[in-house]
């Protein structure tokens, strides 16, 4: 097989096998079967094409070796381990995409296992979440951040990963099985929507239960039966269950169950996570920077940005998790809170684009000792942030710049509970506004008419401020038989690489058993 890369055709035209016969110059006979691995646009000049790379078989394939762009691959593929028969049953804590796909390479496997996730199923938590867009009615335990699918149920979904790890693959061909398009395949920006992720998420459940999985839903983790730093039980709220395995998946808002974990002896350490706000723009006004004249294309869909600066106070600001066409959700997961994330539908059609602006938060910031003070510093933020009924603090992007105070906002914002014009520096320490209006006027330079935004506060769930410190076969370096997972447990940030890091975990798993049995049969 080969890989051939650098196939560059014009934005409006569908890719085809002539297109590979025109690169290698061959005949289209000689070309088998082919398969497009990753599409790309190519923007430069202001000439808009596709570059696609594209694995092929062909008739005589080494004589094509000469072409530079041409090299002789065959695509990985993943193998589901082989399991190893127990009656002990491993437990999941968290459905997540973490924990979603660890579940199913352990069914998978045969390895039967049991999820725990202390939110709703999805057909439930759609309910709980759409009364709370609405109305303002948080229900602590079936939200935005607790439930199934976690916290990118509700959210763009995107599938982007700077990963290189052939299990990327595997948790995008199990989207597409679920019913996700066929094109996050290879597309250069791959998206779900949190419409098809509702749909998705539920699908690949459904599998897990088919191959011998369990799925518990209002189960919350209490705490670990331990014995000797050995895992002998989970406690839920429930009761017991035994196990030897119990992989914590538990996403980076269950504060209070890492703190649970924490006390009983898990090695917890520190570290950064960032902060800042909501911006949002006319999608119009981002459509025309990016694309110029190809604005509108719908071959391109709506324009997205990344954007990063250094401050003057030395703190990395960067744009997060930007999503076209979408609107700025509420995320709250206890009340007296706010945070604000950013949602869009498949379609994208929403009038304004929004992204987060995030602003560093080093480990120094909150350090006195105690590894879960970033949690603390999290909530702080969020409780001066919170106004009755969830109304969120806004002001214009300009104002905060030029530190006039509060004027009329220049934009109608999508978020759905209502806003309150007012000072946003008011919620940040001087080094994280300063280092916001460092980023905003970096970023008109960069996006002319980005500082005529408004920005809605505030932002705090986008990474962890801890990680749960595992040894090389994925346990924790403390407490054996605990697999710390995904991005609650600061291995991970977004769907793609929590799901792959899931795959990983349940493969140190299942090798975790294979090494018992060997134990007991020696």
């Amino acid at each position: 097989m080969l890989l051939i890369h650098q196939i560059k055709y014009p934005v409006g035209t569908q890719f085809s096998k002539e297109m590979i016969a025109r690169k290698l110059r061959c005949s289209d006979s000689d070309i088998l079967s082919y398969e497009i691995e990753r599409q790309s646009l190519d923007a430069r000049n202001g000439h808009f094409e596709w570059s696609c790379s594209v694995y092929a078989r062909l008739r005589n394939e080494r004589k094509y070796l000469r072409n530079k762009d041409t090299e002789e691959k065959e695509r990985p593929v993943y193998e589901i381990p082989e399991g190893v028969k127990t009656d002990d049953r491993p437990v999941i804590a968290g459905f997540g995409p973490a924990g979603m796909f660890a579940a199913l390479i352990l069914a998978e496997a045969g390895m039967r296992p049991i999820v725990i996730e202390r939110g709703k199923c999805a057909e439930e938590r759609i309910r709980d979440v759409e009364l709370f867009f609405r109305e303002g009615v948080l229900d602590e335990e079936s939200n935005v951040q607790y439930g199934e699918g976690g916290a990118g149920t509700f959210s763009d979904g995107k599938l982007t990963s700077r990963s290189k790890n052939y299990r990327v693959r595997k948790v995008l061909e199990e989207l597409v099985e679920a019913g996700a398009d066929p094109a996050i395949l290879y597309e250069h920006m791959p998206h779900l929507g949190t419409d098809r992720l509702r749909e998705i998420v539920v699908n690949i459940r459904r599998k897990i239960i088919r191959l011998g999985g369990e799925v518990h839903f209002s189960e919350r983790l209490e705490s670990l039966c331990l014995r000797e730093r050995t895992l002998t039980s989970v406690v839920t709220a429930h009761g017991k269950i035994d196990t030897q395995a119990v992989l914590l998946c538990l996403g980076h808002s269950s504060q209070a169950t890492w703190r649970t974990l924490y006390e009983q002896g898990v090695h917890i350490i520190p570290k950064d996570f960032a902060a800042g706000v909501r911006v949002e723009h006319p999608q119009s006004l981002i459509d025309r920077n990016q694309y110029g004249e190809y604005a509108g294309h719908p071959d391109l869909g709506h324009a997205s940005y990344k954007l990063t600066h250094r401050s003057s106070a030395g703190r990395g600001v960067y744009s997060f998790c930007m999503c076209p066409g979408g609107i700025v959700v509420p995320s709250s997961s206890e009340n007296g809170t706010l945070v604000v994330n950013g949602m869009s539908y498949s379609q994208r059609d929403g009038a304004n684009a929004n992204s987060a602006i995030l602003v560093q938060i080093p480990v120094s910031d909150f350090d006195n000792g105690n590894p879960l003070n970033g949690f603390a510093c999290q909530q702080a933020i969020e409780r001066k942030a919170f106004r009755p009924g969830f109304r969120a603090p806004a002001m214009n992007i300009r104002d905060f710049v030029k530190r006039t105070g509060p004027s009329e906002l220049q934009l109608v914002t999508s978020y759905p509970l209502g806003v309150i014009p007012e000072d946003m520096h008011d919620l940040f320490s001087d080094p994280v506004g300063i280092s916001l209006e460092d980023g905003f006027l970096a970023f008109e330079r960069k996006i002319p008419g980005f500082l005529a935004g408004i920005m809605v506060g505030t932002e705090t769930r986008s990474s962890s401020p801890i990680r749960m410190v595992r040894d090389e076969s994925g346990q924790s370096v403390n407490t054996a038989g605990v697999f710390p997972c995904g991005e609650g447990a600061g291995y991970a940030g977004g769907i793609v690489s929590s799901g792959t890091d899931g795959i990983v975990q349940a493969e140190n798993v299942i090798r975790f058993y294979r090494e018992k049995e060997q134990v007991i049969h020696n």
